[in-house]
């Protein structure tokens, strides 16, 4: 409620003169730096993370932060569409960001490794503004840890966009990681894949600005 009225009060005073709106850039930054490693604000995670967070439980608040970011994106759009779009002719969308995904064999078990990895990353914001719900190996694995969206919430989610941008920095290879019988589940590792830039030796080529950062 705070992030509509937020957005209303934008889109009266700048409606006339933005064309182009995003509800959100990079949502995964502020779900997974935010709460599952504690690297950004608020600094949450739990205690045993890298981060040394004070508070947190890095195994239930990223996908908490996640879906209260994602209604509220659902419920900006709606805003606007029946509110003021009519009458200001712009267009209304989210940027998602993600890298992608490629076996480092040529094994299933690393076919599905990669793409529980863009599960993760990309579908973990995305399927829910195509089809309403998260990805199935997100349900499946996750289980209560994962909120559940009412029907009603997810026809608003379905199609809440004029545009998807996307964000996008780099591939990687991803390895099958068995499942840990560890009681320390965080989103960092729910999706059972290392990650690598690297393969028989060979590293994946990078772009100039990856050189910089």
């Amino acid at each position: 409620e705070d992030y509509v009225n937020y957005v209303d009060v934008c889109f009266k005073e700048f409606g006339d003169r933005v064309k182009h709106w995003i509800t959100f850039n990079e949502p995964i930054v502020f779900c997974s730096g935010g709460y599952a490693t504690g690297t950004t604000a608020p600094g949450r995670c739990s205690p045993w993370e890298a981060g040394k967070c004070s508070a947190g439980d890095s195994a239930t608040e990223p996908y908490i932060c996640a879906h209260n970011l994602l209604l509220a994106h659902g419920a900006a759009v709606k805003l606007y569409k029946e509110k003021y779009q009519g009458v200001q002719k712009g267009i209304i969308g989210i940027t998602q960001a993600s890298h992608w995904f490629i076996p480092h064999s040529s094994s299933k078990a690393d076919a599905a490794a990669a793409q529980r990895s863009i599960d993760f990353m990309y579908g973990w914001f995305q399927n829910p503004l195509t089809y309403g719900d998260y990805p199935r190996t997100m349900r499946n694995w996750l289980g209560n840890r994962l909120p559940k969206f009412t029907k009603e919430q997810s026809e608003v989610l379905i199609g809440s966009y004029d545009f998807i941008g996307i964000n996008y920095y780099s591939t990687y290879y991803a390895i099958n990681a068995l499942a840990s019988n560890s009681l320390r589940h965080s989103y960092s590792t729910d999706m059972r894949a290392n990650i690598t830039g690297e393969r028989n030796g060979i590293a994946l080529p990078k772009v100039h600005f990856l050189l910089l950062i």
